[in-house]
């Protein structure tokens, strides 16, 4: 299970490496105010950039099976963390899926701040895209 604490050393831990991420999932709901405190098993991250260079070069405990076009998971203190790649073009910000395009609304990064939290709008798109990966 993960505490705030796990997501302060999860964010900390990458943005010493210059990887800069934003806080989405259930985590991002609860610190939002959309969902209620409970337990978590992992924590997703958004990671806005157009590829995956910097990331990899990261010495962490990286998951294997994990690494796809738009995703990258690694453990940390024995909890799965998982990075989402957002890119953006010319129609906005995207994660590309195996065989669909996810946008992400123009405000998904406009939270600054101790901890990064994606926008409203793109928690309620993620869980609705989560859903719908699910079925």
């Amino acid at each position: 299970m993960t505490d705030l604490e796990f997501v302060l050393r999860a964010v900390d831990r990458l943005w010493s490496e210059g990887i800069r991420a934003w806080v989405c999932g259930g985590w991002g709901d609860e610190l939002r105010g959309l969902a209620l405190p409970r337990p978590h098993g992992d924590l997703d991250l958004l990671y806005p950039a157009r590829d995956w260079r910097r990331v990899d070069r990261l010495d962490l405990d990286w998951t294997p099976g994990k690494p796809v076009p738009w995703k990258r998971a690694f453990e940390l203190d024995g909890s799965p963390v998982e990075l989402y790649l957002v890119e953006r073009d010319e129609h906005g910000w995207f994660t590309r899926r195996a065989n669909r395009r996810h946008d992400w609304p123009e405000d998904v990064f406009a939270t600054h701040g101790r901890i990064a939290v994606a926008s409203t709008a793109a928690l309620a798109g993620f869980r609705r895209a989560h859903r719908r990966a699910a079925a």
